[in-house]
């Protein structure tokens, strides 16, 4: 009897032993797994969070998350700062690519006159270019300080800068586009001069008459409008350079 008390026993400590046993590994499996949860779920919330910052630029600025475990960095995100900037500068790409200012309106080529004889006659479909904001006042402010008396003659002022923009040889000296042009060293005297300041923005001319037919005869020379071929032009006191000109008292107008 008691053998049999005592193997009783024994059989009941091992079922003890191995209940207990059981229990703390299923104890272990559902606190690993819960923690691991909880974890996941905050990598989610953060990573939801960040995405937020992406369409409210209200949210309250944080510092860097960073998610650990036992003291071991698992996750770091960046911070709101950081994202912020990021969206500042494509939006600033977004916005130069979008946005330009030189006035794609509908020209009117029948207000400019044609003097044959002298080298000018009205054409259309010609190359087209476009300004940026400061390029375009620059450009402007300079056809508004080289041109002298009528629409006919700051269309031949354009028109030389453009016929420049599309010759190989001022291309490669002076580059591609009008504003290269007319700030070429030693090329338009108004601009290295100053005097085209006054032409731009804030400038005691800005918006007078003489700005306003140097805008628009810019405006459709962008367009494809042209008046000569010419390569260059000086004032009309020079008379040894060329006797060809749009207007009288004007600018004389030549190949160099």
């Amino acid at each position: 009897m008691r053998k049999t008390l005592a193997s009783l026993m024994v059989i009941a400590s091992q079922l003890l032993i191995v209940g207990l046993f059981c229990g703390t590994i299923f104890n272990n499996d559902v606190k690993i797994e819960k923690y691991v949860s909880i974890i996941h779920n905050e990598n989610l919330n953060k990573i939801a969070n960040s995405v937020s910052i992406l369409f409210d630029d209200e949210l309250v600025e944080e510092q860097p998350v960073v998610i650990t475990v036992d003291d071991n960095k698992l996750a770091e995100l960046p911070s709101i700062d950081v994202i912020k900037e990021e969206k500042k500068e494509e939006s600033k790409t977004e916005e130069k690519e979008a946005i330009k200012t030189t006035p794609l309106v509908s020209v009117d080529a029948s207000k400019y006159n044609n003097k044959e004889e002298m080298g000018f006659k009205v054409t259309e479909g010609n190359n087209t270019y476009e300004l940026n904001g400061n390029e375009f006042d620059v450009v402007v402010a300079v056809v508004a300080g080289e041109f002298d008396k009528t629409f006919d003659d700051a269309l031949g002022v354009v028109s030389v800068i453009l016929n420049r923009c599309d010759n190989d040889t001022w291309r490669r000296w002076a580059g591609e586009n009008p504003y290269s042009q007319v700030i070429r060293k030693g090329q338009f005297e108004v601009y290295f001069a100053g005097y085209y300041l006054k032409y731009m923005p804030g400038g005691s001319q800005y918006g007078t008459e003489k700005y306003n037919i140097a805008k628009q005869a810019l405006i459709d020379g962008l367009n494809g409008i042209r008046n000569n071929e010419y390569l260059g032009f000086r004032a009309w006191h020079v008379s040894s350079y060329s006797d060809n000109y749009i207007v009288y008292g004007g600018n004389r107008y030549g190949y160099n």
